[in-house]
């Protein structure tokens, strides 16, 4: 199977702006924090009760590459198989 460039490139841009526009899951049980993602969370912000004077933006952030990687390829898989599906769709009707 060829590995469509552009859908992959569009499907990991999605991924990460789940991050921006989906609301996250807020955890308050143990160390308080905030899960990012869809349908797996792959991002988690961290809200501790201390300051502890690190001037970086993301140091209380934790990225799971893995679960970012199954997101974009389950993207991928959906818009992949949408577009099979329009262009069988669209070349049936035309045959009728």
């Amino acid at each position: 199977m060829k590995i469509n460039y552009r859908i992959l490139n569009i499907s990991t841009w999605l991924t990460v702006l789940s991050v921006l526009l989906l609301p996250g899951k807020v955890y308050t049980e143990g160390v308080s924090r905030t899960e990012y993602g869809l349908p797996f969370r792959f991002f988690t912000q961290y809200h501790l009760g201390h300051t502890t004077g690190n001037p970086w933006f993301i140091s209380d952030v934790f990225i799971g590459l893995g679960a970012f990687i199954i997101d974009v390829l389950m993207i991928y898989f959906f818009i992949h198989v949408g577009i099979y599906i329009k262009n069988r769709w669209g070349s049936s009707r035309v045959e009728q």
